[in-house]
């Protein structure tokens, strides 16, 4: 199963995964293809029920989300089977407003192949690696932000910052933010940030290895 954001769910990688690679795919839909989009929305999804939930809470967030999958023939999409409908309602612990984001997604498996509760675990998953990869490049080092336009500048740029990221990551930083700011501003940084210290010995043992975490995305 290869699942794949908006920008590559193309019609030409569709047919490449199925055809070529005889591999299956979960593809995200957006209006950067206003026609399928359209047609994704327009289905009768009042009268689908909801055929999986799932509720999370965790760092201080939570998030329910409910899946509606609805099979269709004739789709403006090669090889697509069943489209995907999730709609996700997420606020702040405690807090009374949710924020709500519907999105969709089409896959060339059958509903004999696939139900909906591992479609939304694939999409879960690759929204794992989404958040944990995009967020920290458009929040933490602020590339959404950038004004670098000129020629092929920016694919550096993102190539610089995704080897800062890794390399924090190699290091023990589940935090990348907190472990930007051991290197920029260290006063303000969060553990774990282990200096060298000097011995009488004149050695520089390294201190305690940094407490190696999971990436924590909620």
């Amino acid at each position: 199963m290869v699942t794949v954001d908006a920008l590559h769910a193309q019609k030409d990688h569709a047919r490449h995964l199925v055809e070529q690679r005889h591999a299956h795919y979960l593809l995200s839909i957006k209006n950067n293809q206003p026609k399928l989009s359209g047609q994704l929305r327009q289905l009768p999804w009042k009268d689908v029920p909801v055929l999986h939930l799932s509720k999370d809470r965790g760092h201080g967030r939570e998030e329910v989300r409910e899946v509606k999958v609805c099979s269709v023939d004739g789709l403006l999409f090669p090889h697509a089977r069943q489209v995907v409908r999730i709609h996700r309602k997420r606020r702040r612990a405690g807090a009374g407003k949710w924020q709500t984001e519907t999105v969709y997604a089409v896959t060339d498996l059958a509903a004999h192949q696939a139900d909906p509760a591992e479609i939304s675990a694939w999409a879960r998953g690759h929204w794992i690696i989404e958040n944990t990869v995009h967020w920290t490049k458009d929040v933490t080092f602020a590339e959404d932000a950038s004004q670098v336009r000129r020629h092929g500048t920016p694919a550096v740029m993102s190539t610089l910052r995704d080897l800062a990221r890794g390399a924090l990551h190699r290091a023990g930083w589940a935090n990348i933010a907190s472990g930007r700011r051991a290197h920029t501003a260290p006063e303000t940084a969060h553990p774990p940030w282990h200096p060298v210290i000097k011995t009488d010995e004149g050695h520089s043992p390294q201190g305690p290895a940094p407490h190696r975490c999971a990436s924590l995305v909620a």
